[in-house]
């Protein structure tokens, strides 16, 4: 039983020193890419009689040095989608993202949906939309 012991505890210890990394040096944090939206991140459709499918697009530009990548986009229900480039956006450029809206079973009165966009950026952004539907009389 010592013996299992005793070589438990070497064992131990020679994982633990072949894990330890000399002379490691601190991982450099990867620049940010930074952008701007030319327009409001809350786009308004105001109020609206047809069931038809609400579309915006939200542009915006990488002002940064490094290319701007979107990792993910979450919207808010299953109701609005995003569509949006996979390519990276180099420094200098213009793109944008159409987010959509099809609110095709949803009663009178106000929505408001969102869709959170998740990139290499310094912050997270939320666009949202809204609007009001009212049926025709």
């Amino acid at each position: 039983m010592k013996k299992l012991s005793y070589f438990s505890v070497l064992l131990l210890v020679l994982l633990t020193a072949s894990c330890r990394r000399q002379g490691a040096q601190p991982v450099a944090e990867q620049p940010k890419a930074q952008i701007e939206f030319l327009s409001d991140l809350t786009h308004d459709f105001g109020m609206y009689r047809t069931r038809d499918t609400m579309v915006h697009y939200f542009v915006y530009k990488n002002i940064g040095k490094v290319p701007f990548v979107i990792n993910k986009v979450e919207p808010s229900c299953h109701c609005t989608r995003a569509y949006y480039s996979h390519q990276p956006l180099q420094p200098g450029q213009k793109d944008s993202i159409r987010i959509t809206y099809d609110g095709d079973g949803f009663l009178d009165g106000l929505w408001r949906k969102s869709c959170t966009i998740y990139s290499n950026a310094d912050t997270t952004f939320v666009l949202r939309l809204q609007g009001t539907y009212y049926a025709a009389e």
